[in-house]
């Protein structure tokens, strides 16, 4: 994968989304090699390694060490910084601020690690695939879950699901994005159209960019942890592209419908 198309890939956007709900981001194997977080020796695991926020992760492959990098380090990048702010539910005026900080929720991005737990996208009718449509409502985690932290599994099987699969992990509610208040109006039916159209080309685009027969793929969850609940109705993804030569992250902010 040249250059130039590492690059249309890290500037995807899909239409009618705030900022930062989507981001996309490409990085070398090789140069995620000279960066990757820390080796530690145990022998309890094969691949261990030490965070950029001190806790010690462990994982199956090496892979995860160079997705978690990736992760930890490059992630952060495609992020407006915070900075120092009130908590949402502080009405004390002394109250100390929270800090300034990198990443969706000023608490950097973390590393997911893997205990090789697996995916299979089958085509017997045993896959339940998410809603490719638009809902009112996503089906979220509970209230604590940005302190959870779901670890990486690869998602294997059929490959001719992969394009079902991967759009339908794009489940965006209205609070998502500045749409009109579809689908009850002709614009909102356009919005909603032009929303669906733009993630299916996303879709096409990692998947041409990193094809089946050579590639990998991953998936994980609260990457971008919210160490305060400062929004306790968000959730995020990470979906993992991995070729021989580069490896892409794509980011998703799924807000469930609060209204």
């Amino acid at each position: 994968m040249v250059g130039s198309l590492a690059a249309d890939l890290s500037n995807s956007k899909v239409a009618h989304l705030y900022q930062e709900r989507c981001i996309v981001r490409v990085r070398g194997v090789d140069d995620l090699r000279a960066e990757a977080l820390e080796a530690v020796a145990d022998s309890t695991a094969s691949v261990t390694y030490r965070s950029i926020h001190g806790g010690t992760i462990t994982a199956t492959d090496e892979i995860f060490r160079l997705l978690d990098t990736l992760l930890e380090k490059r992630l952060p990048e495609a992020f407006t910084p915070l900075e120092e702010r009130k908590h949402w539910e502080d009405d004390d005026e002394e109250a100390g601020a929270l800090p300034a900080g990198p990443g969706p929720y000023g608490s950097g991005v973390r590393a997911l690690g893997s205990a090789g737990e697996r995916i299979t996208l089958i085509s017997n009718g045993k896959l339940d695939l998410p809603d490719a449509g638009f809902g009112f409502e996503d089906d979220g985690p509970d209230d604590d879950a940005p302190h959870r932290r779901e670890p990486w599994q690869e998602v294997t099987g059929d490959p001719d699901l992969l394009p079902t699969w991967l759009i339908g992990r794009m489940r965006w509610t209205m609070n998502d994005g500045t749409y009109d208040e579809f689908p009850h109006t002709e614009q909102g039916r356009i919005q909603l159209a032009e929303t669906q159209a733009s993630r299916a080309e996303l879709a096409d685009q990692l998947l041409t960019s990193f094809p089946p027969e050579r590639s990998r793929y991953f998936v994980g969850a609260h990457a971008g942890w919210d160490r305060w609940s400062e929004d306790y109705l968000s959730r995020d993804e990470v979906i993992a592209f991995a070729s021989e030569n580069h490896m892409a992250v794509l980011w998703l902010a799924l807000y469930r419908y609060y209204g």
